[in-house]
C-alpha cells in the first residue's frame, strides 16, 4: 500500500561524503555520537548514503519536519555543495511551543519484554501526550543495541535505540 500522503524531505546529491554529512551536522537536531554517526533529536528520517554512481546522497524528511527545518537544510546543503535531486516543502510551521506543558515525570513505566529470539529488549512506558514522551526519551540515553525504549501516547508510539529517537510507523502506513 502506497501512502496517500507523502512526508516532506530535502535530498541532496554530493561528491564527498564529508561534506554531506557537514551539512547534515549543522542542522539543530542532528548531532553525532561517540561513533562519528549521526543522530537525530527530533522525529525524522535522516541521513548520509552512497550511490552507485560513487555519489553520496544526503536526506533530512518526515511528517514532523518544520517549514523552518527544511529550509535550514537546504541551505546546509547548497553551502556545502550539495546539488539538489528532489524535495517536498512541507506544510508545518514549527509548532508553537504548546501550552500543555512537557510532563516527562508523568511518564509511567508499564513492562519490560524480551524477543522471542531473545535479541532485544523493549521497556515500554505509557505518557499523557508525545510532548512528555520526547521530553522523557531526550533525557535517556541508550548505549547497548537492541535495547529500546518505548513510549505510548495517544499521538503514537515514541522510541528511542542506541541510534536515536524517532516515532514507530503507524500499522496502516506498512507497505
Amino acid at each position: 500500500m502506497q501512502k496517500t500522503k507523502k512526508d516532506p524531505f530535502a535530498l541532496y546529491i554530493f561528491s564527498k561524503e564529508a561534506d554531506a554529512k557537514r551539512a547534515l551536522l549543522e542542522l539543530p537536531c542532528i548531532k553525532e555520537d561517540e561513533e562519528d554517526g549521526l543522530i537525530c533529536t527530533e522525529v525524522l528520517f535522516y541521513g548520509v548514503y552512497r550511490q552507485s554512481d560513487g555519489n553520496y546522497e544526503a536526506v533530512i524528511g518526515g511528517d514532523d519536519l518544520t517549514v523552518e527545518l527544511w529550509e535550514q537544510a537546504k541551505e546546509a546543503f547548497e553551502k556545502h555543495g550539495g546539488e539538489r535531486k528532489n524535495e517536498l516543502r512541507p506544510t508545518k510551521a514549527a509548532a508553537p511551543q504548546p501550552d500543555v506543558p512537557a510532563k516527562p515525570e508523568a511518564v509511567v513505566f508499564v513492562r519490560e519484554e524480551t524477543a522471542e529470539d531473545g535479541n532485544g529488549t523493549y521497556r515500554i512506558f505509557r505518557a499523557p501526550d508525545a510532548i512528555s514522551a520526547k521530553t522523557f526519551l531526550d533525557g535517556q540515553a541508550v548505549s547497548q543495541p537492541l535495547y529500546y525504549l518505548m513510549v505510548e501516547t495517544p499521538e503514537g508510539v515514541y522510541c528511542r535505540d542506541i541510534g536515536g529517537m524517532y516515532k514507530e510507523a503507524s500499522r496502516e502506513h506498512h507497505h
